[in-house]
């Protein structure tokens, strides 16, 4: 009896019903009645699509989900002789062990946690279908499903949410407006604050020293003026002590000089500070003195 294996799977070999040996891909030869083949075994990885299940989730939503599985086979004789069907009995494992899994998820988190699902599914029946002959290389939930009064439901919780955030991000942006505002307003007084009392100092050292060389040009003004007035003095003094007037010269000048104040439309009349001294005006001197010779001649001729 001739026997062909072809590549990627092999083949029971049994001898009055027990089990001989795996024959590898290849040629082989067996002898008749002692050797019987039981069957052929594929070793190249399998994808399963397992049929939706219905699923209640932590908060009380039943829920249909897809698995999908990829598997192979790696003990030949535990797969063909250690359970009856190896491949229900991994279906059963991973519906199992689904139920338990998104029964302590609430909707949102088996919604939103399909790859969490997958890695704990895997986790969960790696080592239970290992005791099959069998290897799960990947597991992946494919749809999940719920009925239309919760996907209704869902539409008008998200559209709530939504509108909650919205109304949240607009006061939050109301908020951070109002308050950048206020900062902006805030640092505009501030500068304009700054700015004003940079200015009036500035004013203020401005007249200052305005004031400064004011007072400074009124002083040298002064002092020009009085150095000259001195001079003047000086000069007029040193004049008069080289001139070589005699009193009378000098009387002369003085009435002189009265005369023009006289005459003056002013009706000045100049008088010393000390009355005692009004006698020195050469004028008043000659007008006193004859005005004391009258009274005496008054006298003398009342007294006759």
């Amino acid at each position: 009896m001739v026997i062909i294996v072809q590549q990627g799977e092999v083949k029971i070999v049994e001898s009055f019903g027990k089990y001989v040996k795996t024959i590898d891909p290849g040629l082989h030869f067996l002898i008749p009645v002692l050797y019987k083949v039981r069957g052929r075994v594929s070793l190249k990885q399998t994808p399963l699509e397992i049929e939706s299940q219905s699923v209640i989730t932590r908060d009380n939503v039943i829920v249909e989900v897809d698995e999908a599985i990829k598997y192979h086979v790696t003990d030949v004789r535990a797969f063909v002789y250690d359970n009856e069907d190896s491949v229900t009995s991994m279906i059963q494992d991973c519906q199992s062990n689904l139920r338990g899994i998104i029964g302590k998820m609430d909707l949102n988190e088996v919604l939103n946690g399909t790859e969490e699902i997958n890695v704990s599914l895997f986790e969960s029946v790696k080592d239970i279908t290992a005791g099959y002959g069998l290897s799960i290389d990947r597991i992946n939930i494919g749809e999940i499903s719920v009925s239309d009064e919760i996907v209704n439901s869902m539409n008008k919780l998200i559209t709530a949410s939504r509108d909650k955030e919205s109304t949240i991000t607009i006061s939050e942006g109301r908020k951070q407006s109002i308050i950048l505002d206020s900062e902006a307003n805030a640092s505009q007084m501030q500068i304009d604050a700054e700015a004003r009392a940079k200015q009036t100092k500035i004013d203020a050292e401005a007249r200052a020293e305005r004031t400064k060389i004011d007072a400074d040009a009124e002083a040298e003004r002064i002092r020009i003026t009085t150095e000259a007035e001195r001079q003047r003095i000086l000069a007029l003094n040193q004049a008069i002590k080289e001139s070589d007037l005699n009193e009378q010269a000098l009387a002369y000048l003085g009435i002189e000089a009265f005369k023009q104040v006289v005459r003056s439309e002013t009706n000045t009349v100049i008088l010393p500070s000390n009355m005692t001294e009004l006698g020195n005006i050469p004028v008043a001197k000659e007008l006193w003195s004859a005005q004391d010779t009258k009274k005496q001649t008054n006298h003398e001729y009342g007294a006759e």
